[in-house]
């Protein structure tokens, strides 16, 4: 079952998901997020049991695609690009 991410929405332009490592945060990529926000619309996300988002028994990889997932269907993204770092990483291939 998917959970509803914290995140923030910057910039405009084409839409690309940041998803943060393990312990991390949205706060993690901000660096990032200022310099493509000029030509991205950047959906920096909190993952399960991180940051504001909810904390719950089940963290795995297809669970956590889940949750992004779920987020594009509520942003109303028909498709994004996903930008991960290390377990974000691992997150995005499970998406993709």
């Amino acid at each position: 079952m998917s959970v509803e991410l914290n995140h923030r929405i910057t910039g405009e332009g084409p839409p690309l998901i940041l998803l943060h490592g393990l312990f991390g945060s949205l706060e993690n990529l901000g660096g990032i997020t200022r310099r493509l926000q000029d030509q991205w619309q950047i959906h920096a996300l909190d993952q399960r049991n991180h940051g504001a988002s909810p904390h719950t028994d089940a963290m795995d990889y297809p669970a956590m695609a889940d949750d992004v997932l779920a987020y594009m269907d509520a942003q109303g993204l028909e498709k994004a690009s996903i930008l991960g770092h290390s377990m974000g990483g691992k997150t995005a291939m499970q998406v993709a």
